[in-house]
Formats: C-alpha cells, sequence, structure tokens
C-alpha cells in the first residue's frame, strides 16, 4: 500500500494556508506518495472550515486548477476529499447547507480523480462536529444522520465515488457495531469504513492492555469493508489524547497485520501529527510496521 498524508496536518489555526504548489511541494520532500486533500488547505480556496461545515460554499476555477496542477507536478494524487460536515446537527438547515455544498465536492472530487470523500457522522452538539453530546444516543440524532448519509450517498453514486465513514468516540457512529449498522441500514456499495485505530477509544480505555482487542474488534465487526486507513495515534490517560503516529499506544505493526489479513487494498494515510519535525519519524515508524507485517 502506498503511505499519504492528510493535508489538514499543515494548516496552522488563525494562519493562512499556504499555496498549493507550497502545500504539495513540502509532502513530496516528505517522502509521501498520495494525499487525503482538503481544499481548506490551500490558499487558492480562499475557505476556512467552520464547527459545522468542511466543504466550501464555493470552490474556485483557480483552487480546482492548483490541487490538480500540484498533484501531478509532484506525482502525489488525490485519492481522497475531506467531506466533512455536521451530518446530525440539530438544526436541519445546517444539514441541508452541508448537502449543498457535498454536491458542488463530489463534482470536484471527480475532476480530481478522487476516489473517495471521508465523512463526519455528526454529533448534537451544534457548535463543533466533533464535540460530543449526550444526545448522540438518540433516535432523533441518529435518524437525521442516516438521513444526510442517504443524500450523500445518492449524490457520490451518481459519479461513481466512495463515501468512507469512521467510528468516533464523540460523534453518532461511536462504536463499530454502529459503523455496522449504519453501513447494513444504507445497503449502498459506496458507503465504507475508515479504520482509525485511535478513535476506536473511549474514555477509560486508552491503555496498552486494550489495545490489541480493540483494534481486533473493529475488525471483527467491518474489516472487510476498510478502503482507507489512518494513522492517527493515541496516549495512554484516561481520557483522550490524539498525538502524531508512534508517539502513542496504537499497535501499528499488529493494524498493519490485520490489514494484511483482510486484504486491504487501500493506502495509509497518516495523520494528528501537526508538526512538520515529526513528520519524517512518523513515516519511518508505519514504514517499520508495515515491514514487521510482511
Amino acid at each position: 500500500m502506498r503511505t499519504g498524508i492528510c493535508t489538514t496536518d499543515f494548516e496552522v489555526t488563525g494562519q493562512i494556508p499556504l499555496a498549493a504548489d507550497g502545500l504539495f511541494g513540502r509532502i513530496a520532500e516528505l517522502g509521501f506518495e498520495c494525499v487525503q486533500f482538503a481544499f481548506s488547505s490551500i490558499a487558492e480556496s480562499e475557505f476556512a472550515p467552520t464547527g459545522q461545515i468542511e466543504i466550501p460554499d464555493r470552490i474556485p476555477n483557480a483552487a480546482l486548477d492548483a490541487a490538480a496542477r500540484c498533484a501531478g507536478r509532484y506525482s502525489l494524487p488525490i485519492e481522497v476529499i475531506n467531506g466533512t460536515f455536521n451530518m446530525a446537527h440539530p438544526d436541519e438547515e445546517v444539514r441541508r447547507e452541508g448537502i449543498r455544498r457535498f454536491a458542488l465536492l463530489t463534482e470536484a472530487a471527480e475532476i480530481l480523480g478522487a476516489k473517495y470523500i471521508s465523512l463526519c457522522s455528526g454529533t448534537r452538539f451544534a457548535g463543533h462536529l466533533w464535540t460530543y453530546s449526550p444526545e448522540n444516543g438518540t433516535a432523533g440524532a441518529w435518524n437525521d444522520m442516516y438521513d444526510t448519509i442517504c443524500r450523500a450517498v445518492e449524490l457520490a453514486e451518481r459519479r461513481n465515488i466512495t463515501l468512507a465513514i469512521e467510528s468516533e468516540a464523540a460523534n453518532i457512529i461511536n462504536t463499530p457495531e454502529n459503523a455496522r449498522r449504519v453501513m447494513d441500514e444504507v445497503g449502498s456499495d459506496h458507503l465504507k469504513m475508515i479504520l482509525d485505530c485511535a478513535n476506536l477509544f473511549h474514555i477509560g480505555r486508552a491503555h496498552p492492555e486494550y489495545v490489541q482487542d480493540t483494534i481486533e474488534h473493529a475488525f471483527d465487526c467491518f474489516g472487510e469493508d476498510i478502503v482507507l486507513a489512518h494513522g492517527k495515534d493515541i496516549r495512554e490517560s484516561g481520557g483522550i489524547d490524539f498525538c502524531g503516529t508512534g508517539r502513542g499506544i496504537v499497535d501499528f505493526p499488529f493494524t498493519a497485520q490485520l490489514l494484511k489479513k483482510y486484504g486491504f487494498a487501500g493506502d495509509m494515510f497518516l495523520h494528528g501529527i501537526y508538526d512538520e519535525a515529526d513528520m519524517p519519524y512518523a513515516l519511518a515508524h508505519w514504514k517499520a510496521a508495515e515491514k514487521a507485517a510482511e
């Protein structure tokens, strides 16, 4: 499999993002082979994500042209595009606007040759799409999320793009069982899974003795439906404290073994690093894990 990186790892809060040429050039210099791309990561998009929707309300031709040109120049195919918005937001207008922008994103993904769009299942917390709400487990939250996902899947099917969702403790899809449930209920080959092992841990479970069982359980639930992998890590703690690849407790050699066992044919995208100085270590850590699984 190729090893890529999420372009959001190069975004710095409060600062103007790099131009596309600078971003893709840095990624190539670091030795990555492909990218998961967010339009917020390049200055040409003139877009900063909000707490509800991380898709631009319009996608300038300059941004599309720059992304396509630089992906080719630096031999960094855009395999995935971020399509995250709060699919369970309590305000229907926010969900509707997310779908309007998502339709534009599917057009852009087709132009850029991306095979996948990543999703966020969402939360009932209105302020931010990655923040837990105690209402996440209600039937209303599930139904709103489900309806929004179905609309997104319809848009993706028209362009033969696969949508990829992940289990995330703060969101509606917060367990491997819920991931299995949503895929079964939607019933489309265009809705599959991202494996992000760090996101599998709930509060109180981020300890070494739980690591392999937690990862293996996810594979038991949806291993054959994994189309993308993320290399985020999590520190040992009583809470949830994410970190860069190899700086926490995720057992990456074990993960690589299971990906191989389940016939994974996708790519690994490192994520959660946010420090260019640490990216060579993260890349080397994953490569060593992959080699150990051979």
